[in-house]
């Protein structure tokens, strides 16, 4: 528990204590200003004298001003250093205590005037009242219900009677325990606020690190799903979503890419000239990709793309002759080579049910027979439609 009721946290806890103070205040003055007329009509009851009435006066017009200063307070307590308004408020209760000291010293004779009992009676309630309404912040409780009981107990002693003098010891120990049990209170105040916050910024930087998991998860799953350099999906996501579609019994089409004289090209103008012409490649394949295409990066100079859904066959078709059409604008970095030219080789499942292994196998030996026709053409799975022309 020490370790909690420390230095962390301090000045919100001392602004939640300034905030407790202050949203018990109004409450306080009232009772306050209730109980101190009381004690005037008892005094005047058996007196008859109109002293009594110029210290209630007095009494009221100091709980009108700690009124005011509190609500001006209370709609400035989150801007307010709370340090500062609880001193303030604690100079304000011992100067309101010490309004209260006259009226034993004045008017209390003997405990047994009926008259000086109820104003024992009062200055201990009043006091005890005045300490549970600033259980979070006890400098100002006995501050205020200080002078009230030494004054108490002081006039109690004058009066030297032996009545008078075990009164004053009952209200010495009613004094020494409000006082304790303010300190403990404020202290489990303190300690409750604190434990709050440590859970609250606890929550916070758990919420933190939840959310930083999440991303780095997020990122780690961008970083097995994604091709690094074109930003395309790799060979995992072609496997997975392959074997789906064909698992679903969709209509599936699939073709495979492969960029022509490649290895000459990174030979001769570096690894940086092929890079570029990957992702110029990735660029119109994303570009020219409609629903239901999907355009893969399976490592090196080879790609894929899956067709899916509807007329997946023809849809593959056209997006295969468009890239075709849009390499062919794109030259070599260096300029003193031909124009970039792509073979394509297609395989469609027309009802087949083939396997994911077997459409790819077809799809690949298509490839192949692309580039045995010289390159820079479209070639279909054997027995499946007619070759397309070079010029394609």
């Amino acid at each position: 528990m020490e370790a909690v009721s420390g230095e962390y946290g301090s000045e919100e806890v001392k602004r939640a204590q300034l905030q407790s103070v202050l949203s018990n205040l109004p409450v306080s003055l009232a009772a306050n200003c209730f109980i101190a007329s009381s004690a005037a009509l008892l005094i005047y009851d058996e007196r008859r004298g109109g002293l009594v009435f110029a210290w209630l006066a007095g009494t009221v017009i100091l709980n009108v001003l700690r009124m005011i200063y509190g609500l001006k307070q209370l709609r400035m307590a989150s801007h307010l250093a709370p340090g500062k308004a609880l001193r303030n408020l604690t100079i304000l209760a011992f100067i309101a205590g010490a309004s209260w000291a006259p009226l034993p010293i004045y008017f209390l004779d003997t405990i047994e005037s009926r008259t000086s009992a109820y104003i024992v009676f009062i200055m201990a309630g009043i006091t005890t009242g005045a300490i549970i309404q600033s259980l979070a912040y006890w400098r100002i409780s006995v501050a205020f219900g200080g002078p009230i009981l030494l004054s108490t107990i002081i006039k109690l002693l004058m009066q030297g009677h032996t009545v008078d003098l075990v009164v004053a010891s009952n209200v010495f120990l009613l004094m020494a325990m409000l006082i304790r049990s303010a300190i403990m209170s404020e202290a489990k105040f303190r300690i409750n606020h604190t434990t709050t916050l440590q859970a609250t910024e606890l929550a916070a930087s758990l919420q933190h690190a939840n959310e930083e998991v999440q991303k780095a998860n997020e990122t780690l799953k961008r970083l097995a799903t994604t091709d690094p350099l074109t930003g395309l999906p790799n060979r995992s996501v072609f496997n997975q979503m392959l074997a789906g579609l064909i698992h679903a019994g969709a209509p599936v089409s699939l073709a495979l890419v492969d960029i022509d004289q490649f290895k000459a090209v990174n030979d001769n103008e570096g690894h940086a000239a092929g890079d570029q012409i990957l992702c110029s490649l990735a660029l119109f394949m994303l570009d020219n990709a409609s629903e239901g295409l999907t355009p893969i990066r399976l490592g090196g100079d080879e790609f894929a793309i899956i067709a899916s859904g509807p007329e997946c066959a023809t849809r593959l078709m056209h997006y295969a002759i468009t890239l075709q059409r849009n390499m062919k604008t794109l030259r070599n970095p260096a300029g003193d080579m031909n124009n970039v030219t792509l073979s394509v080789g297609i395989c469609v499942d027309e009802g087949k049910q083939l396997s994911a292994s077997e459409l790819f196998a077809d799809a690949d030996r298509a490839l192949y027979a692309a580039k045995a026709a010289g390159r820079n053409c479209i070639r279909i799975a054997k027995g499946q439609t007619e070759t397309l022309p070079k010029s394609a």
